[in-house]
């Protein structure tokens, strides 16, 4: 499946709609088995990429895993994508969408995240400093989160960074506590995926093997 698109309409003279269009059609017929943006010259993995400027030339980016194609004067494909097989595609689209996003700033009041627990959300996704910092004040919250049986997902600020809650001591509290890490997965695939999880898994335990594992390249092994 290709994603693509343009920042000026199609009839417009200067429009890098007609030029999208042909990318996406060349890439459709590549051998690839992968849900990819198209919008320029680079083939990029749809669950690995932001948008990051409304620019014609790099309106998305994929910070954390490289393109997996190029079109220049020859079509470059990268060993690293997932390609075609003889195998019947099996879809389970349906997520919980009661899931809540949470970007962590100095200073932020605790009210805020007791609204949210009021809320009665059925997943949370934090968004913390560097690789997996929180303040401590907020381990009485989370210690609150866990009672209440709430999957936790952590992922990082960092454009390029990633999750990992065995680098420093206070960090194995975390684990702790229950929290789930995000890895290197960007915050907006954390956030569907986790929606996803909560409708296949029954328990928190299979919603965390969900969640930490490799489903369609969104997260590095």
């Amino acid at each position: 499946m290709i994603l693509t698109g343009a920042l000026m309409p199609i009839n417009d003279l200067s429009s890098d709609g007609r030029m999208n269009l042909i990318f996406a059609i060349r890439a459709a017929q590549l051998d690839l088995a992968e849900v990819c943006i198209v919008l320029g010259p680079s083939i990029l993995r749809g669950c690995r990429s932001v948008k990051v400027e409304q620019s014609i030339l790099q309106t998305f980016m994929s910070p954390k895993f490289p393109a997996l194609g190029e079109f220049g004067t020859t079509v470059t494909l990268h060993p690293w994508r997932t390609v075609r097989r003889k195998r019947r595609l099996t879809c389970h689209p349906v997520f919980d969408q009661n899931v809540v996003s949470i970007t962590l700033h100095p200073g932020m009041p605790m009210s805020v995240f007791d609204s949210i627990l009021d809320a009665h959300p059925h997943g949370i996704v934090l968004r913390a400093y560097g690789q997996g910092m929180l303040p401590e004040h907020l381990h009485e919250w989370l210690q609150r989160v866990g009672k209440q049986k709430i999957p936790v997902v952590i992922t990082s600020q960092l454009l390029r960074g990633a999750i990992d809650l065995h680098r420093y001591r206070k960090q194995l509290t975390l684990e702790q506590l229950g929290v789930i890490s995000g890895k290197d997965m960007t915050h907006e695939c954390a956030v569907v995926k986790l929606m996803w999880a909560l409708t296949q898994g029954k328990t928190e335990a299979r919603v965390r093997e969900i969640m930490e594992k490799n489903v369609a390249g969104e997260v590095s092994e």
